[in-house]
């Protein structure tokens, strides 16, 4: 198997820290959407989408859609990162969460800051942005993690567009409980893995332009 990815997407983002969490070492295949390469005929055959990341097994075959990509990674190990038993239902629950309401909240931010699309929505954004971060950040108060004891798929799946925290600004100011927890999730050895790829192709990316 190989990931097709553009490591500083939010969601390339996350099958990186999973890959890298499970020491599963699977070779990655960069797609450069600063160049448009996600509409190149060959990987429009892999993902009809045309977004990244998609995972392709030995057999041609493909999987799309970031959460699921994840979930079957976990099929590779023994993993507490989505354990088998009802925790599951909850992860998933975040997973949709994140996808309905989170991404979507903070995702006209990455449009006017990366895209530059000054016809962004900004205010709405920003309102959005405040009522889910404050369902995130009252979910948080007193835990360490989204589900359970430890680290699941749900932190990761919430935690990766919040790498552009900084660069999209996003209002989350007051929001301690969630600048707690993903202080501690940019502190794991596999989200510093992933970031360094990040930070690689990024490089590569600006000494191309």
């Amino acid at each position: 198997m190989k990931l097709h990815v553009f490591p500083p997407s939010p969601n390339s983002r996350k099958v990186l820290v999973v890959n890298a969490h499970l020491g599963l070492d699977l070779p990655l295949e960069m797609v450069n959407l600063a160049t448009g390469e996600q509409h190149a005929p060959g990987f429009v055959a892999l993902n009809p989408n045309a977004k990244v990341p998609v995972l392709e097994y030995a057999d041609g075959g493909t999987l799309w859609e970031s959460n699921a990509i994840m979930a079957r990674l976990c099929a590779e190990a023994d993993t507490s990162l989505w354990p088998k038993s009802d925790i599951r239902y909850d992860i998933l629950r975040w997973q949709y969460w994140e996808t309905a309401h989170w991404t979507p909240a903070l995702s006209p931010f990455i449009s006017r800051h990366i895209f530059g699309q000054m016809d962004a929505d900004l205010d709405t954004a920003a309102a959005q942005t405040a009522k889910y971060g404050a369902v995130l950040d009252t979910h948080l108060a007193g835990r360490d993690w989204l589900v359970g004891d430890g680290l699941t798929l749900a932190d990761i799946s919430v935690a990766s567009i919040l790498s552009l925290r900084a660069q999209c600004r996003y209002p989350l100011d007051g929001f301690a409980n969630i600048q707690r927890w993903i202080a501690a999730i940019e502190a794991l050895p596999a989200w510093q893995s992933a970031e360094r790829i990040v930070q690689a192709t990024l490089a590569k990316v600006q000494a191309a332009s």
